[in-house]
């Protein structure tokens, strides 16, 4: 955006407010395009309800604590606190209500989120807010990343940036090591980490989550937010950069957080402040990464910007930043070119509806993968019409799993949604994969299933029952695959993700994939391996692999036009 200077007429709503619509519209700041759609379809249409006020006071009282800190919110900042503490539903018979109860900011590294949590959490404990018990939880992935703030703020108790502050400080707040108390509103700024055990879902009025690009469930989450209605005027604040992790709570709100800004929608009450870049290559020149820290273009943040100027020269010499510095300092996660699969915006697309119908007695290939018998067992259906894909998948995970109670992935979400089951035994017995592709050879034409060699071994009595027979020259339906196999392969996986050509996935296999990688051999070949090896699993992937590797078992597809068979009359 800013490539040129408009004169946009502005109205009036409120100076804070005003002054971001003013520098986004009218093109004075770098900005991506989630930053006019939220302006467009998230702000204006709800300030411009009848039913809908903005209190100008409070905000600039609330603005008024900005002289106990040792620096002043940037204009970003003190739109969002507008927004965040200035904007109000009327309801007819019952108090008055804030109009958004959640807000989810995604903004680049450096950008002085921790700053603006301070002030938040500060102005919420505080009479200026005026809510007794608003107690704000403060959610961080360790203990030394959630107590920062905390002690941020303690310090600004016990050490005011001026001393003639010092009595009206220590008249409202007392600071501890683990909390910070508005004694006037009997509230607390609290320590809390994604452990479980160090919930209180007790008179909480405001989670804020740092760093939610770390989460991968949201059952954490969950006991914090139980607490929340009954508190008046609660909040949901994400103040976070994006990250690595792929498949978790940041990437399913980011879905959200499109449908919410592209068209405006009375009943939602999400705030949505969204900061990346918007090309990968903008990520070379610092000017287009204020898109991402709109802080950037304040003096303020002279020293961060000559430092991200040196990060963008020595690129070249540090290749392993890359993936690093796109996803936290522009907001644009990408995967390790050396060893991705492939891009996560390409695995999600797998996800799509099924391409095509698929037929009783259609032909396909069968692949299956596991690497322990008490851990996790794949198995998948692949079928082809031209150059597209469908596939069936199911997992299997022995209940007894050492890995399981550490497995950062919503498993249980994901065993009620049918797509995976559990297996209450010591293992996993054969026949549970041998009995499920029964189960579709009865549906289906199995032409073959392909498994590692090395593990058909256990497989094999029960695959022989159902009628799949590795060994049966003149029958033979299971193909043992070979490294030389999956290298053959390699070149179409790799094209099927490029020309988004498989269908019919589901969120584990996504998992799955994420959770591999690829590895080149001494020859040049390649194969696929785990990113780590215990936690993040990757059997579903490999059973997918390996029935890529039996595509060419399955007879072309044609399509015939339908033929009216009836006798002609003359």
């Amino acid at each position: 955006m800013c490539q040129r200077t408009e004169k946009v007429k502005v109205t009036s709503y409120e100076p804070n407010i005003d002054e971001w619509i003013y520098l986004i519209k009218g093109n004075h700041i770098e900005h991506c395009r989630e930053q006019e759609l939220a302006i467009d379809n998230n702000i204006i249409p709800v300030l411009e309800r009848p039913d809908v006020y903005v209190d100008a006071e409070r905000i600039k009282k609330g603005l008024s604590l900005q002289k106990y800190f040792p620096y002043e919110l940037l204009p970003w900042e003190k739109y969002q606190f507008a927004v965040i503490a200035g904007v109000f539903l009327q309801q007819q018979g019952m108090e008055d209500d804030i109009y958004f109860h959640e807000i989810r900011d995604i903004i680049g590294r450096g950008a002085g989120k921790n700053g603006f949590i301070d002030f938040l959490a500060l102005y919420f404990i505080s009479p200026l807010h005026g809510v007794k018990g608003y107690n704000v939880d403060l959610i961080a992935n360790g203990e030394d990343q959630a107590s920062t703030s905390i002690l941020d703020v303690g310090d600004l108790i016990r050490y005011p940036v001026d001393p003639k502050y010092g009595k009206a400080l220590n008249a409202n707040f007392k600071a501890y090591a683990e909390k910070v108390v508005g004694k006037k509103m009997g509230a607390a700024f609290r320590l809390n980490t994604t452990s479980t055990k160090n919930k209180d879902s007790k008179r909480t009025g405001c989670v804020i989550y740092d760093e939610k690009h770390q989460y991968t469930s949201t059952t954490n989450m969950n006991t914090l937010q139980s607490g929340l209605g009954k508190m008046k005027w609660s909040r949901e604040i994400t103040i976070t950069t994006d990250g690595h992790v792929r498949g978790g709570v940041l990437d399913d709100e980011k879905e959200q957080n499109k449908v919410i800004l592209q068209e405006y929608n009375p009943d939602n009450r999400v705030f949505v402040n969204w900061f990346r870049i918007e090309e990968e290559d903008e990520w070379k020149d610092v000017r287009k990464i204020v898109k991402a820290n709109p802080s950037l273009a304040y003096q303020q943040f002279a020293t961060l910007r000559q430092r991200i100027e040196q990060e963008i020269t020595k690129m070249p010499s540090t290749p392993e930043y890359f993936p690093e510095f796109l996803a936290k300092r522009c907001n644009y996660p990408i995967s390790d070119p050396q060893m991705a699969i492939a891009e996560w915006a390409d695995i999600v697309e797998c996800t799509k509806e099924p391409f095509f119908a698929l037929r009783p007695c259609m032909a396909c290939v069968g692949g299956v993968d596991y690497t322990k018998t008490n851990d996790f067992c794949g198995c998948i259906l692949t079928f082809r019409k031209g150059s597209q894909y469908v596939t069936i998948h199911h997992s299997f995970i022995c209940a007894k799993s050492r890995d399981l109670p550490n497995i950062k992935a919503p498993i249980r979400k994901w065993v009620e949604e049918g797509i995976c089951t559990i297996i209450d035994d010591v293992e996993i017995p054969p026949e549970v994969p041998a009995d499920w592709f029964a189960k579709y050879a009865r549906q289906y034409n199995i032409v073959m299933i392909g498994c590692d060699d090395f593990r058909f071994t256990w497989l094999n009595k029960a695959f022989k029952t159902v009628g799949f027979d590795a060994y049966d020259k003149t029958n033979k339906k299971v193909y043992l695959v070979r490294p030389s196999d999956i290298a053959k392969a390699s070149a179409a996986i790799n094209s099927a993700f490029l020309r988004h050509a498989v269908s019919g996935w589901d969120r584990m296999m996504c998992w799955y994939t994420n959770n591999s990688k690829k590895v080149l051999d001494s020859k040049g070949n390649t194969y696929y391996g785990k990113q780590e090896p215990k936690l993040r699993k990757t059997d579903g992937f490999m059973a997918w692999v390996a029935s890529m590797c039996c595509l060419g078992f399955i007879p072309e597809e044609s399509d015939f036009p339908e033929i009216n068979m009836n006798v002609a009359v003359f």
